[in-house]
């Protein structure tokens, strides 16, 4: 029975560990390089810090229900500067300006338009742009929008990260939650959703995948 058990444990093994290889290998070494380092600052530095007492599981579960009771503290103002990592998971806010318009109807109307860029597999910076239409530019409203724009993000689907993702062998069932829910929106899952997803399907936090969509989707911006 015993030699069963050691012999499902292992292939187990095996399986967590091709799969973390073949992420690692479609990602890159620099890429990881610079996630591994980031996921290492986060765990012994800002988690340790926030809950000095707790071990690294539990500082994760502490941090996920924190974000349940709707406390964000730790989420606030972490805008990392832009990396060859960042430019491969998002398409990143390049430049916000107002623009008119003309209607069908002859009119004019302000465009508030935002400039992304982000890299495609081959490494290269590519762009896109998105409008949206306001009504007064000197609103409060509207120059509110426009400062969240230039932090905004939103999901790069041509880059390597998402095809690493997408070529693990036997994804988790949380891997595919994360890539269902980003390829529906385009954007990062809002951090309630994910946190209430993890702790209610009580979801492995020690493993290597969940360690990083934690980290990449609520803090990594």
């Amino acid at each position: 029975m015993k030699k069963v058990i050691f012999i499902l444990f292992t292939m187990i093994s095996l399986s967590i560990y091709s799969q973390q290889i073949e992420f690692e290998k479609t990602l890159g070494k620099e890429n990881v390089e610079t996630l591994n380092s980031l996921i290492e600052n986060f765990e012994t530095k800002i988690l340790k810090n926030k809950y000095p007492k707790l071990k690294t599981e539990n500082a994760y579960k502490e941090f996920l229900k924190d974000i349940l009771k709707y406390n964000y503290s730790l989420l606030e103002n972490k805008i990392f500067p832009e990396s060859k990592l960042k430019l491969n998971i998002y398409c990143v806010s390049d430049s916000v300006w107002f623009e008119e318009k003309s209607l069908s109807s002859g009119k004019k109307r302000k465009m508030i338009k935002t400039k992304y860029k982000c890299l495609n597999p081959k490494g290269k910076v590519i762009y896109s742009s998105s409008g949206y239409y306001c009504g007064n530019e000197k609103s409060n409203e509207t120059l509110k929008y426009i400062e969240n724009q230039k932090e905004d993000v939103q999901i790069n689907f041509n880059s390597i990260y998402l095809k690493a993702l997408e070529e693990i062998p036997n994804k988790s069932k949380f891997v595919e939650y994360y890539l269902e829910n980003i390829k529906m929106t385009a954007d990062p899952i809002h951090p309630y959703r994910m946190s209430d997803y993890i702790l209610r399907n009580d979801i492995d936090i020690n493993d290597y995948f969940t360690k990083r969509l934690i980290f990449i989707n609520m803090f990594y911006k």
